[in-house]
């Protein structure tokens, strides 16, 4: 009867008797691949002589950023529940308490008006632990849907940073980017670089330092965009990889 068996009837018939007895075996199963494709992507992060002398980076990018008080002081039970509220996912270490409301987040009241006009009044859920997280300088990666606010979710902690480095030492010609923003399209770049663009002009003299940013993608002279940041230096540059290689 074996003989009479496809090969594909076969195969399916091997992948049964390999399948967990029990959806909790199941689920350990599709969690520990999740794991081994964590581990890989962190490999693929590293450089080839990271690699090799096998450096391991655990600690955090400084950044000064801390909720109020009262945030910080939440407990644990607190802040599952807003969490919860929000419909939230956490996975990691010590993850900064969310934070729902701009006023908390400690941003330049320039910024906040900004948001206002744009007709952002609140952080969208993705906003409300994804600030916190990259305002504080840790690693993340974050998971939402289409028009969930992803692109204020990092360009925002991003030109915080450029602004707090731009008090603190002020970029030369040549030197920077404080951030760099990678995006698969121009398309998507474009839209991005609008977004940085926006919360840079937001911040003018004199109230606070000039922020500059580059946009560095194809179809476009190249000289033309690398001569900002040898002439001036550039907090932020949004690139495409193509271009920027």
């Amino acid at each position: 009867r074996d003989l009479n068996k496809s090969l594909l009837v076969k195969a399916l018939e091997e992948r049964r008797a390999r399948a967990p007895a029990t959806l909790a075996e199941k689920q350990l199963q599709e969690e520990m691949e999740i794991m081994r494709t964590i581990e890989k992507q962190r490999a693929a992060l590293k450089g080839v002589q990271e690699l090799a002398q096998g450096v391991e980076y655990t600690r955090t990018l400084s950044t000064g950023w801390k909720p109020p008080l009262r945030i910080r002081q939440m407990t644990q039970n607190e802040r599952n529940m807003v969490r919860e509220k929000y419909h939230i996912i956490v996975e990691g270490v010590d993850a900064p308490p969310p934070v729902t409301s701009f006023k908390d987040l400690k941003l330049p009241a320039e910024v906040v008006d900004y948001l206002r006009t744009r007709g952002i009044t609140r952080p969208t859920p993705i906003q409300v632990q994804g600030l916190p997280v990259a305002l504080s300088g840790r690693d993340m990666v974050g998971v939402a849907f289409t028009g969930s606010g992803k692109t204020l979710t990092f360009a925002l902690p991003m030109v915080m940073l450029a602004l707090q480095d731009e008090l603190t030492m002020p970029l030369e010609p040549g030197e920077g980017p404080v951030g760099l923003c990678l995006c698969p399209s121009r398309e998507l770049a474009n839209q991005t670089f609008e977004v940085v663009g926006g919360l840079m002009d937001a911040l003018r003299p004199p109230q606070h330092p000039a922020l500059r940013r580059a946009l560095i993608i194809g179809g476009v002279d190249g000289r033309e965009q690398t001569e900002p940041i040898q002439r001036f230096g550039v907090h932020v540059a949004v690139a495409t990889p193509g271009r920027l290689k």
